[in-house]
Order: structure tokens, then sequence, then C-alpha cells
């Protein structure tokens, strides 16, 4: 019976965590770009910026799209953070990233951009690492009991090995 409750408060636990450890997985991608104006010189001061990710470099539709207001652009360059408004639910392998700004020009053609793999498994590897901690835990409390019993048996065999002394003097 006991059994059943620890390996019942195992598998909710792990559940809990695998949960947790999805949520946790920053979905922000990193992007630099530059921009310049019409004339080819590099662009400075704010611009809105529309981002969006292609599955092909020609498709029409964008399988996600953001808008970021007011990115600061210095001597053409800027940065931003992908999916902080937008969550970019998407797998990690290739997409083509399109930037469009009224009145300058922005990266073209599209970009291809690849993501890293392992952010988008990490909740795998925190429940791997969850199961094996708690296999050791639990292999850790059966020797813990085992020791209990061995230790409790040991001291009946000493108690009986005593009684029988005192009764044969």
């Amino acid at each position: 019976m006991l059994r059943r409750i620890v390996y019942g408060l195992t598998s909710v636990f792990l559940i809990a965590m695998c949960d947790l450890a999805s949520a946790q997985v920053a979905r922000l991608v990193h992007y630099e770009g530059t921009l310049s104006d019409a004339e080819g010189k590099p662009f400075t001061g704010t611009k809105d910026l529309t981002f969006n990710l292609y599955i092909r470099p020609g498709a029409e539709n964008p399988a996600w799209s953001e808008v970021h207001h007011g990115v600061e652009v210095v001597d053409g360059h800027f940065g931003v953070l992908l999916g902080g408004a937008n969550p970019l639910k998407l797998s990690f392998y290739e997409y083509f990233m399109e930037v469009k700004a009224d009145g300058v020009v922005a990266d073209q053609p599209r970009k291809m951009i690849v993501g890293s793999g392992y952010n988008y498994r990490l909740w795998f590897l925190f429940a791997a690492y969850s199961v094996v901690w708690l296999a050791l835990f639990a292999y850790m409390l059966v020797l813990s009991r085992k020791q209990k019993r061995i230790v409790s048996d040991l001291q009946g065999l000493l108690q009986s090995q005593r009684e029988g002394e005192s009764v044969a003097l």
C-alpha cells in the first residue's frame, strides 16, 4: 500500500515538474539587423518595425508576426527580442525573417534564421534529470529501510542471545 502511495506521489511530482519546466523555457529570440535610408546611408533614430517569419522564402503568409514600436536604431543597427508580444510557438528549425519599416530599407531579401534545438527540448532534459534524482532518492529510501530492518533483526538476535545466557546460568 505504501509503495503505491510513493509511486503515485512520484508520478504527480514528475508531471508537475514537466509542466513547470516547459512553462519556464524562454521562447525569445534575439535578432539584430540593419536599416538604411533611401540613399543607402545608415539610418539613425527610432522606428516601428514589423517582423515576419515565413516557412519558405517565397511564402505569402507569415507563420508568425510581431510589431515593435519605437525601436532605437544607431548607425543603421538595431537589436530586438522577438516573442515578447506574440509568443514564438514554433519549432526551432529554419525560417525566413522579413523586417518592414516605413520610409527606410530593412534587411533584404528575407534572411534565413535557425534556432537552437536544445532550448525547444529543455523540458525533456529537465524531466529526465528529475527522474534520475527521484530514482536515486527512492533507492536511498529502500536502502535506509533495509538498514533499519537489519539493525532491528540484530538487536532481536542479541536480545534472544542474552535471554539464552541468563537462562543457562
